[in-house]
């Protein structure tokens, strides 16, 4: 099978893979809400399938875990991504807010598009993990599931009192 250089996006938007980049190939999912077993499902179902594709599957280490060009993400590789509503923790316009719960849990806040970008003008925000050298999914779905918990509850703490 041969692949050219490229982003390959699913209709829905939520499923992205990435060929010849900083990695041979980067697979991600993303979607909004907060429920965790969706994503990660359907991003295992993914990686399933182009494994399957690839032959003699993933350079895998069993100290390293999967191995990739890229020395960074030598561990999982994995990206988990979460997008959240937190319109009351961004009223003011800013993640600030949100980075402050988020960064003690090894988790990034990022505008929609990634890395530097606004976030939406509904408060709606990008949580992943900052890092993904040598931990493993399960390491990154915890400090999701934690991240999203803890924001959750400050966002609720943060809504503005209802006028009497």
């Amino acid at each position: 099978m041969l692949l050219c250089r490229g982003c390959y996006i699913s209709a829905d938007k939520g499923f992205i893979i990435w060929v010849g980049e900083e990695d041979h190939l980067r697979i991600m999912a993303m979607q909004k809400g907060t429920i965790l077993n969706a994503v990660f499902d359907r991003l295992k179902a993914a990686i399933d399938v182009v494994e399957k594709l690839i032959e003699g599957g993933c350079a895998y280490s069993p100290n390293l875990g999967v191995v990739t060009s890229c020395p960074t993400n030598i561990g999982t590789g994995m990206r988990a991504s979460v997008h959240i509503a937190l319109p009351n923790l961004t009223a003011d316009g800013t993640d600030a807010k949100a980075k402050a719960i988020a960064k003690p849990l090894g988790l990034s806040v990022r505008g929609l598009g990634g890395e530097h970008t606004p976030i939406g003008k509904d408060g709606t925000v990008d949580i992943s993990p900052s890092a993904r050298f040598c931990i493993s999914e399960a390491e990154i779905v915890t400090a999701l599931y934690l991240g999203l918990s803890k924001l959750k509850a400050a966002e609720e703490a943060a809504k503005p009192a209802e006028a009497a």
